[in-house]
């Protein structure tokens, strides 16, 4: 088996020995929330939080996954695996994902991403392994449960279920005493692993999966299925299905047990048992195809394979897990003229706005390879200009601290933009009288270093501007970038009159 061999969870600098234990439910939901899985905290709230009927979740949704390189790459090499792109046509940018695979897809796409990426480096890596075999299986399974059931949001259930046991996950990924000590008692033959995991931690990891729901913010079915509100909760049965068929399977497909709850499923969805067998086995082998194509192939050797599964096994693309862009991206002439081309495209029909403003500044970060990018747009009375969108900074961050008074009586350089509706390379041996509306505030906020800025026009009046530096990186800018930074401003804008016109 394959499996990952990289420093523990938590951050390079985490030390090399088991950590201090905590000695109670609390004190392991804030020492994992604080220490040991900090990041996939925050990157699960952000997914999970942009709501799915809101007009511009689809470009909030891209916003985050843009904001982490590797999520990025590894989205859109699954977003264009056979699996995922039916239509064989390329998918470059984050954007056309969620349009194309539906944003629902791309959201539990990206989880199922954080996921892999926060526990891949775990203490008792066989635990992690067998753990995510059973995530990845029941998930695949209650979601086509939902769909039989027609349910109005089966990616939640998906999402409920793949992350039901995510106390275990957490609690296997770091190195700890207790860890060593439960691991060991639950080897022992005739083992009842609840009444181990009290006798050695205080509780179950089921309450540690409850508390991190809570603390996390992970959704309220997640929450029912984790206090069992079966009855209550119609939807929590389909999870429960799910978790147990993924456990039972794995004792063997012909075993009595696995055939009893294989009826129970066919009441449960009013199919004919034989259909739903056959339905059951498709989802193993679509689990272990789909962890496959996620980089867990080391999780998918341990999903139970039906034998008429086996068979019909085809070999995918396996996505390993230290697969990651470098930190600061190079200009990628080729994705620059795919994006451009898809904005292009856009100016046939009405498209959310939203959306289109985060494709450009994809462009602007992927294509031309600028290590900070912001949209920042004019209020209605137009006399402050705010960070809308941005790429490369803490995104809350900018949007408190790029925010200007736009007015004839303090002069910067970005009213000087507006107003002219000119692009400008802020560099050294500009003219002095540009050098000059380099206020002190924008200069703390660019760092003095130099930076592209451009304003975007609908009917000849500026409504905004793009801004894109690479502070981070100290790279020099250049005269290609420059070019390319004018051109996806002006498609920009372009896009935006067309897109008013067909409202």
């Amino acid at each position: 088996m394959d499996i990952p061999t990289s420093n523990p969870v938590g951050s390079a600098d985490a030390p090399a020995g088991p950590i201090k234990d905590p000695r109670s439910l609390a004190e392991w939901v804030d020492r994992l929330s604080e220490k040991g899985m900090p990041a996939f905290a925050r990157t699960v709230k952000e997914i999970s939080g942009v709501a799915s009927d809101r007009e511009s979740s689809a470009a909030e949704l891209s916003r985050v996954i843009l904001q982490d390189a590797a999520m990025t790459a590894r989205l859109l090499r699954v977003a264009n695996s056979p699996m995922y792109n039916l239509t064989g046509r390329s998918i470059s940018t984050v954007s056309r994902a969620v349009v194309v695979l539906g944003f629902e897809t791309v959201r539990s796409l990206c989880l199922s991403i954080a996921i892999i990426d926060a526990i891949s480096s775990s203490g008792q890596k066989t635990r992690i392994a067998l753990q995510m075999a059973r995530s990845f299986h029941a998930a695949i399974q209650a979601r086509s449960f939902a769909l039989k059931r027609r349910d109005t949001s089966p990616e939640e259930v998906f999402i409920a279920t793949l992350l039901s046991n995510i106390g275990d996950l957490a609690f296997w990924s770091i190195q700890s005493d207790l860890a060593v000590r439960l691991d060991e008692s639950l080897q022992l033959p005739g083992c009842d692993h609840a009444q181990a995991e009290h006798e050695v931690l205080g509780f179950e990891l089921k309450d540690l999966s409850l508390g991190l729901a809570r603390q996390w913010n992970l959704g309220r079915l997640l929450e029912n299925v984790l206090e069992d509100q079966g009855d209550a909760d119609p939807r929590v049965s389909n999870v429960e299905f799910a978790c147990e068929l993924a456990r039972t399977a794995e004792r063997g497909w012909e075993t009595p047990e696995t055939r009893r709850l294989l009826g129970r499923i066919a009441e449960a969805l009013y199919m004919p048992l034989q259909g739903a067998t056959s339905l059951v086995h498709e989802n193993a082998n679509q689990a272990a195809k789909t962890a496959q194509s996620l980089g867990v192939g080391y999780a998918a050797e341990l999903i139970p394979l039906p034998a008429s599964q086996r068979a019909a096994d085809h070999p995918v693309e396996v996505i390993h897990q230290n697969d990651h862009n470098p930190k600061y991206l190079e200009p990628d002439p080729l994705l620059q003229l795919t994006i451009l081309r898809e904005l292009s495209g856009m100016l046939d029909g009405r498209h959310d706005i939203n959306l289109l403003l985060e494709m450009v500044l994809e462009g602007i970060s992927r294509g031309i390879g600028m290590d900070r990018a912001l949209f920042a747009m004019l209020n209605a009375e137009r006399n402050q200009l705010r960070a809308r969108y941005a790429l490369g900074w803490g995104t809350q961050d900018m949007r408190d601290r790029f925010c200007f008074e736009i007015s004839p009586l303090k002069a910067s350089i970005f009213s000087h933009v507006l107003e002219t509706r000119q692009p400008l390379w802020i560099r050294p041996g500009m003219d002095i009288r540009l050098k000059s509306l380099l206020t002190p505030r924008i200069a703390e906020l660019t760092g003095n270093q130099p930076f592209f800025v451009m304003s975007v026009e609908v009917n000849g009046r500026a409504i905004g501007l793009f801004y894109a530096d690479r502070k981070p990186s100290g790279r020099a800018l250049d005269e290609d970038s420059y070019s390319a930074f004018r051109h996806f401003c002006q498609q920009a804008s372009l896009a935006l009159v067309y897109s008013r016109r067909g409202r």
